[in-house]
Order: structure tokens, then C-alpha cells, then sequence
């Protein structure tokens, strides 16, 4: 799912959402309760129209699997409204490589229509190599069908500084990202510089750079004292990215000040949805009771089960589908708070966000390899992605 995500975000595709999460705009009331939904949407900037997204992946993806997901991808009546729908296979054979099936819906809403076919098809090919961030290569391209126009990292850039709804899907699509940032021991967080992206460098869908291979990040550190703070970054016209390695893992994450500040105010409302739910529904927020096996080993009698599963996953709806009425309801204080924390993050500092100035750190000089857009950060170990190495 990560890999669709990252190719659609190739195709101009702003952040996604999880479909079992929410509701896309124009999608019948039957979409929170359909089983097997596509994996993500999301809205295109240029278009303003929805996309639906399902992601297949395996080790050798075969033709079984695409074809169920073009399945799931077949909402019929549930999205009545113009939409596209994209499949991503993401295969790993000695080389990571990605399939892309784009199909359109046409204006009058009949499927089958202005089909991109396979548009993706192989083109990420071998060019994932030893790195896998290029992997995908030009995957996608322009083959997003309907996301005509020079949207790249301008446009995005004025949505966020504009628009208070990319700017609260934005924040809502990174809240894992920021819970781990703010789940890890506070000595094991980074600040790495980023370079900006020079003006009109960024074709339309290349939101993602490859730092090892980034003129702005490379003069950005050439530039910034290895013992110097975020500070001296922000002198330099860098992006300062407060990152940290999830452990356990290969990999490194980050975001930038004012996303970090977006999401900050964000988890504040959700905590006030969830305040609300507790004090209107309590029972709602309870210990969900389940089946339970007698300490001796014997079968539970039918009087002794607290809870079938069914009546479980029925109370489970019940409470999502009132959070997202509680949700809604606070909507514009969301978009108000979000707002106001991405402008504090951006004019701020990391003391100021987080009460502690992180010392600099270069993931590259570690044996990263780095990607980065301008509000986000990724890193992974270069040996963790050496597929040719012979197992031990």
C-alpha cells in the first residue's frame, strides 16, 4: 500500500486516505458498510476528481491477484460521481518493480469507458536496482489519465497555503508518521537538513526527491556545521526535518516543522471528538466485552459468553460511524486548529514545538539511503536493500 501510495503521488495525486477509515466526498451511505473496498482514495489537485486506489503486492505477483483487486476497484453504485480508478501490483523478485492500471470513468458516469489500460504496465522495470528508491522509475508518468496541467510542487504548495481542506487531509494522511515521531525516546531524535526544491525544477508529479542525488540538499550540508541546530539550517534556506529510526526496522522517518504542527493540532481535536463520544455515548468507549475460555480448559457455556463476534463488530460500527458524526460536526474547528498549527510550525522552532533542540544528523554518511518531499522524510538502510547479497 505504500508503494500505490507513492505511485500515485508520481501521478500528481495529493494524500490518501484509507477507505475503511472515512468516506469519500460523493460516496453513497452503503461505503462504510461494503466489505472488500478499494484500499485508499484520494482527491487530484488538477482535477478536483476522486480517485480510487487498490494496492496488490507480493513476492511474484501473478494475474489472480490483479484481477481481484480490479474487482474491489468495481464499486458500482457506491460512487456515483466521476471518479478514476488506478491498480497497483508491487512485485519482489530480485528487483522491486510495479504494475500500474489506470481506467477512467467518463462523464456520464458509465464504466468501461476511456480506458488507460495498462499505463503503467512495467515500466518500473529493473529500475529499482539496489536502491529501491528509484524503483517505479517513471511509473505513472502522465498516465494518470484526466491529471492534465503543470500541477508539481507550485501547485501543492499553494493548496496548502490556501486550502484549509488539502491542508487537513494532508495532516490526517501523516498522523502515523507523527505518532511515531512522537512515540520515540526523545534522545533518539534528529534534525537533518533538507535543501528546498529549486524553482521550477519539479515536473508535474515528481514530488519525491532522491537526496542522494539532490544538488539543493547536498549544497544545504555542505554549507551547515556538522555540530550546528536546526537553526543554523533555517539560515541556510534548508528545510529542517525532525526525524527518527523506528525500531526494529531499516527505516528512517520525518516531517517538517509546520506539517508537525498540522498534526499536532490535529491529535488535540481528535482528543476532543473522542472527549465528546466518552461523554455522550459512554457506553460507546467501554471495554468491548469478548468471549472469554474458563481457566480450566473447559468449552465456555452459552451463558458465560459475553459477546459474540458479530454483536462485537456491530458495536464496533456503532461507535466509528458516531465518531464520524462527532467528527464532522467539529469539522471547521479542525480546519481552524490545523491551520493555525501548520502556520505556528512553520514561523516556529523545534524547541518551540517540542521543548528539545535535536542535534544534526546526516543519514547518508550512516549508510542511508534518503527521499523527500517538502513537508516529509524517508530513509532506508543501503545494505537492507542489497538483494543480490547471497544469504548467509
Amino acid at each position: 500500500m505504500t508503494m500505490a501510495e507513492w505511485a500515485c503521488r508520481r501521478m500528481g495525486l495529493g494524500p490518501t486516505t484509507h477507505a475503511e477509515s472515512a468516506v469519500p466526498q460523493g460516496a453513497a451511505p452503503g461505503w462504510a458498510k461494503t466489505s472488500s473496498l478499494p484500499d485508499l482514495f484520494g482527491t487530484h489537485p488538477a482535477t478536483s476528481e476522486l480517485w480510487l486506489v487498490e494496492a496488490k503486492g507480493s513476492r511474484r505477483l501473478g494475474l489472480r491477484p490483479r484481477i481481484k483487486g480490479a474487482k474491489q476497484l468495481d464499486v458500482g453504485a457506491l460512487v456515483p460521481v466521476t471518479h478514476q480508478k488506478v491498480l497497483c501490483g508491487t512485485s519482489l523478485e530480485r528487483r522491486l518493480f510495479m504494475m500500474i492500471d489506470v481506467e477512467g470513468l467518463p462523464k456520464t458516469g458509465n464504466s468501461g469507458g476511456d480506458s488507460g489500460g495498462d499505463s503503467g504496465g512495467d515500466s518500473g522495470g529493473d529500475s529499482g536496482g539496489g536502491s529501491g528508491g528509484n524503483s517505479g522509475g517513471g511509473s505513472g508518468g502522465n498516465s494518470g489519465g484526466g491529471s492534465g496541467g503543470d500541477s508539481g510542487d507550485s501547485t501543492d504548495e499553494e493548496a496548502l497555503e490556501q486550502d484549509d481542506e488539502a491542508l487537513l487531509e494532508l495532516a490526517r494522511s501523516r498522523m502515523l508518521t507523527y505518532l511515531a515521531l512522537t512515540s520515540l525516546p526523545r534522545d533518539g531524535l534528529r534534525i537533518t537538513p533538507v535543501g528546498k526544491p529549486e524553482e521550477g525544477s519539479a515536473a508535474r508529479g515528481d514530488l519525491i526527491r532522491l537526496l542522494e542525488s539532490d544538488r539543493a540538499t547536498t549544497e544545504l550540508r555542505r554549507h551547515v556545521p556538522p555540530d550546528a541546530g536546526d537553526e543554523a539550517v533555517r539560515q541556510q534556506n534548508g528545510l529542517d526535518m525532525l526525524t527518527g529510526r523506528l525500531p526494529g526496522t531499516d527505516l528512517m522517518l520525518g516531517m517538517s516543522r509546520r506539517l508537525y504542527g498540522a498534526c499536532r493540532a490535529l491529535a488535540y481535536e481528535e482528543r476532543r471528538v473522542v472527549a465528546r463520544v466518552r461523554d455522550e455515548r459512554p457506553k460507546y468507549l467501554e471495554e468491548l466485552p469478548r468471549a472469554v475460555q474458563p481457566a480450566d480448559g473447559t468449552v465456555a457455556r452459552p451463558s458465560e459468553r459475553q459477546m459474540s463476534d458479530r454483536a462485537y463488530e456491530e458495536r464496533i460500527a456503532e461507535v466509528q460511524e458516531y465518531l464520524r458524526e462527532v467528527r464532522e460536526e467539529q469539522r471547521d474547528d479542525q480546519l481552524r486548529s490545523v491551520r493555525d498549527g501548520f502556520t505556528m510550525g512553520d514561523r516556529g522552532s523545534w524547541m518551540h514545538l517540542i521543548d528539545l533542540a535535536p542535534r544534526l544528523a546526516l543519514p547518508r554518511e550512516e549508510g542511508y539511503l534518503e527521499a523527500a518531499t517538502a513537508d516529509t522524510y524517508l530513509a532506508v538502510e543501503e545494505e537492507a536493500l542489497d538483494l543480490d547479497a547471497e544469504a548467509e
